[in-house]
């Protein structure tokens, strides 16, 4: 932002320089902590509607290297990094510049890891990769108001398997589900796209009453199983004839 030429003192400039003061104190400091950069993307796609200032840390020690020179307002923690178990982080590094809202990112947020959460700190739990609807009452907390504001639910590159999903009950097709990549499943689309992939299809599974109790790692790999059975119908031998094909990506590229 550039002020305006100064001419002198008056009240204009106090104007402007109250005003900017207003516009940065507005910011809040986010840290996300995850070595995955998919769902580094999801998540800051799904922030990108607030006022926020977004740091990244790939490993434990980069975010302790940025907890030692920073402060922050809400840290986002993955459960799992390359080097080592981010649970302890947030109370090891995190937790003494301020007040700070911890979130712990996990594939397996059962009681027990929640337990292990409430006890280091963390202010709440959400499954990995995250949702808007998981993290929207978390984000009241230090946004306000502003977390109920309209947000991106789901990165344009996955946009088509909401826009599928109306109030009628349509779900997505076969050359939409069989133009999926693997990081996409992995980190882009959250448990309910899963869910909904596996009961858009005829695929001969018995459990499609009871996906609401299946463990994140059961549903990826259900929904890689239904990937090749559309690629299957669709006469296509492997992934590689998908992506020569580019009008299998024209709703997965298509803005909502």
């Amino acid at each position: 932002m550039q002020f305006p030429q100064k001419r002198g003192d008056g009240p204009s400039v106090d104007f402007a320089v109250s005003r900017w003061k207003d516009l940065v104190d507005r910011y809040r400091q986010v840290l996300i902590v995850e070595s995955d950069a998919g769902v580094v993307q999801r998540l800051s796609a799904l922030l990108s509607y607030l006022p926020a200032r977004i740091a990244v840390s790939g490993t434990r020690a980069d975010a302790v290297e940025a907890g030692l020179s920073h402060s922050f307002d809400l840290c986002f923690i993955a459960h799992g990094l390359v080097d080592g178990n981010g649970l302890s982080l947030l109370r090891e590094a995190l937790w003494g510049r301020g007040a700070v809202v911890g979130v712990l990112m996990s594939r397996h947020a059962d009681l027990r890891v929640v337990q292990q959460a409430i006890d280091f700190g963390y202010s709440g739990v959400i499954q990995d990769p995250p949702d808007l609807q998981q993290l929207r009452p978390l984000l009241r907390r230090v946004f306000g108001g502003l977390a109920d504001s309209p947000g991106s639910e789901h990165p344009e590159i996955v946009r088509c398997i909401a826009a599928k999903t109306d109030p009628a009950g349509e779900l997505p097709d076969l050359r939409t589900i069989a133009g999926l990549t693997l990081t996409q499943i992995r980190s882009a689309l959250s448990n309910s796209d899963l869910m909904r992939i596996i009961r858009a299809v005829d695929y001969p599974f018995a459990g499609k009453e009871r996906l609401e109790y299946f463990d994140r790692d059961t549903l990826e790999r259900v929904v890689c199983l239904v990937r090749r059975w559309s690629q299957q119908r669709l006469g296509l031998q492997d992934g590689r004839q998908v992506q020569a094909r580019p009008e299998l990506f024209e709703e997965l590229r298509r803005p909502a």
